[in-house]
């Protein structure tokens, strides 16, 4: 439910200050080496110092988002080490219902520009909501159906209100508005998805701290408490051996003023507050010098629409990544948890996030570094004589992002054959809705036919059928920024009459010549290859060089494209779209995502149909899944991995692994 995406801040918040506090001081204070590395924590304070100092000193000042701004990647490009480096931050602040943008120019300390955001708002954020959650409890009308229900104890009970997705409601109208329930936390053991108060729906202007509409579909009784497990982990089966893995000699990658260099491969990266771990300048070295692959990747956003038809449920509509990453604890990626979420000789790494009074703090552990064998074949080939292959070992880079009940594991594995897999484990918790029966979670379709909205994982839990979209933006610079996207086409091709087969299948390539053109969508009957091509380039088979993207298993949306969650999430719609760079283009679906209308993002971007031949271009690929629970879903989800490739295509002129040593 969306109401854990509120509760969760609080207890992480708790331990995470404990931690922090009772850490030593840090040897050395994070320096910049390179213009995208993250923003430091001196630097957040030039840029607190610096709104300040320009007239903003309003004690309730929130400050909802505090980001690098990214130079132009002509100046990154050009720009060497030792150079002085030019930073900026994107800041957006909140005050008494009126959000604002400001870049910062940290170097000069001094902000350059601050407007008000006419039309558009600022994140939601956990101070704004524990005000309103405070205020709203005691509404007589609340406290009317929590009586219908027999809870008098408001002790117990919280009230909540998340950011309410534009679906054209009345009330929504030049306001901000959050909607949100009840939850009662009576009996609970290890959390509140089960405590849900079913009927209850409410909108709420955050402004003023007043609901604006209340509803009472009715009263459910709460389910039993069926959200127990044991946290500390119990007892090995009988027969279980122990594994051990380690790497006694160490790391065998290197990182030099935040360059990780590993086999051929080099690439830095940052932790950002909104779209977590950052892959930039990613290059292997071939034919003895460095050639460019990655100039960056990130995840752009995510989301998750819920898929029941009472309103206290069709609400559910979340886009994490732009709602949700100040909300539900001060940024997206979480702490690592050693030995569970990586292996005991990882490399972790902290990040510095910003509290929401524009303060800087240090988060530790947000990310790891390992590698890894997976006791598979890189390659190998039998014989008559005998068998010939090598052991591989892969570069992982992982962090953890948590919005609300789900977490989201995200690995970038770079690996020995010069391909980077981008990897998305899906665990955590489900939301759950309190039914009377498994009939409750049953509809007629408009023809009478028997539909389902989701699926009984406990007794009287309803796991409510959603969807998980996740948009990656790829700038992909094939031995540099100038590139073609070309897709080819594997088509029937009729054979003579006179052959003995009647048909085979060839590869029909087409050089795509803009955006609005240029959308893919993934088809068994229609498949094709997608691949980013640098055509001055060539390999010494006379190809031009390239790289691949290699989906994996995937999901379409199934809402209807006049569905409001759909028109801001427009960039589901497809599962490939390519852009020409553009530095201001960096979320798919727009930079403020509350309160959306869907009139920024991919769908509005292409309809300008830019060239995208020979020219600098990005990739945004999403990946989804329909999940529909199921009781080995519950108390806690086994993580669901799903994944796609970025693998070289004619960038070498054989396989790079024909020389890989016989231990891994």
């Amino acid at each position: 439910m969306s109401f854990c995406r509120s509760l969760l801040r609080f207890s992480a918040f708790t331990c995470l200050s404990t931690l922090l506090f009772s850490l030593p001081a840090p040897a050395l204070a994070p320096a910049v080496h390179h213009p995208l590395d993250a923003l430091t924590p001196a630097e957040y304070w030039v840029v607190y110092k610096a709104i300040r100092a320009a007239g903003h000193n309003e004690e309730k000042l929130l400050f909802t988002s505090v980001l690098l701004h990214e130079p132009e990647k002509s100046y990154v490009l050009a720009w060497t080490p030792g150079s002085p480096i030019e930073r900026k931050a994107d800041v957006v602040l909140y005050y008494q219902g009126h959000s604002y943008g400001a870049l910062v120019n940290i170097s000069t300390a001094k902000v350059e520009t601050y407007e008000e955001l006419k039309g558009m708002q600022a994140p939601f954020t956990t101070t704004e909501e524990e005000e309103v959650n405070d205020a709203i409890k005691h509404d007589p009308r609340i406290v009317d159906a929590l009586k219908k229900r027999g809870i008098t104890d408001l002790n117990l009970v919280l009230c909540y209100a998340t950011p309410g997705g534009y679906i054209a409601l009345p009330e929504q109208d030049g306001r901000r508005i959050g909607w949100g329930g009840c939850v009662y936390n009576i009996d609970a053991e290890n959390g509140m998805e089960d405590r849900e108060v079913a009927g209850i729906f409410f909108t709420v202007d955050m402004a003023s701290k007043k609901i604006t509409r209340f509803t009472d579909y009715g009263v459910t009784p709460m389910a039993p408490v069926s959200e127990v497990y044991d946290s500390d982990g119990g007892s090995a089966l009988p027969g279980t051996k122990p594994i051990v893995v380690s790497q006694p000699d160490g790391p065998s990658f290197t990182i030099k003023d935040g360059e990780v260099s590993w086999q051929n491969w080099h690439f830095r990266f940052r932790i950002d507050p909104r779209s977590g771990p950052v892959v930039n300048m990613a290059s292997l070295d071939y034919q003895g010098k460095r050639r460019s692959v990655l100039y960056e990747g990130s995840l752009s956003e995510m989301y998750v629409p819920y898929m029941d038809p009472e309103e206290t449920w069709n609400s559910h509509v979340f886009l994490d990544s732009g709602e949700y990453f100040m909300n539900t604890g001060l940024g997206i990626p979480k702490p690592l948890q050693k030995g569970t979420d990586c292996p005991d000789y990882a490399t972790y790494f902290s990040g510095t996030f910003f509290h929401e009074n524009g303060t800087p703090f240090i988060r530790p552990q947000l990310a790891c570094l390992f590698e890894r064998t997976l006791g598979d074949p890189a390659w190998r080939h039998a014989e008559p004589d005998g068998v010939a292959g090598r052991p591989g070992r892969e570069l992982v880079f992982r962090s953890i992002a948590v919005v609300g009940n789900y977490d989201y594991i995200l690995d970038w594995r770079f690996e020995q054959e010069g391909a980077i897999t981008i990897a998305v484990g899906a665990t955590g918790e489900l939301e759950v809705k309190p039914v009377k029966d498994k009939m409750d979670v049953m509809g007629k379709d408009p023809e009478g036919n028997t539909v389902e909205f989701g699926h009984l994982v406990a007794p009287n839990t309803d796991g409510v059928d959603h969807d998980h979209f996740f948009s990656f933006r790829l700038d992909i610079d094939v031995d540099g920024p100038k590139n073609n996207f070309e897709v080819d086409s594997l088509v029937q091709y009729k054979l003579p009459a006179s052959s003995a087969r009647k048909t085979i299948w060839a590869m029909a390539p087409k050089t795509m010549d803009n955006e609005s053109t240029a959308m893919q969508n993934i088809s068994m009957q229609h498949p094709a290859m997608w691949r980013f091509v640098n055509p001055a380039e060539h390999n010494e088979l006379g190809y031009p060089t390239s790289f691949e993207i290699m989906p994996g298993l995937t999901g379409v949306s199934l809402l209807s494209l006049e569905d409001w969650p759909q028109k801001r999430a427009g960039f589901s719609d497809h599962q490939l779209w390519v852009t020409p760079y553009d530095a201001k283009e960096r979320y798919a679906a727009g930079i403020y995502v509350s309160g959306s209308k869907g009139t920024d993002g991919l769908p509005v971007w292409v309809k300008q149909k830019r060239s995208i031949e020979n020219t600098d271009i990005v990739a945004w690929y999403t990946m989804a899944f329909h999940h529909v629970p199921r009781p080995e879903d519950w108390p806690q989800m086994p993580t669901m991995w799903h994944d796609f490739s970025i693998r070289p295509f004619d960038f070498y002129s054989k396989s790079p692994l024909m020389d890989l040593p016989m231990q891994p």
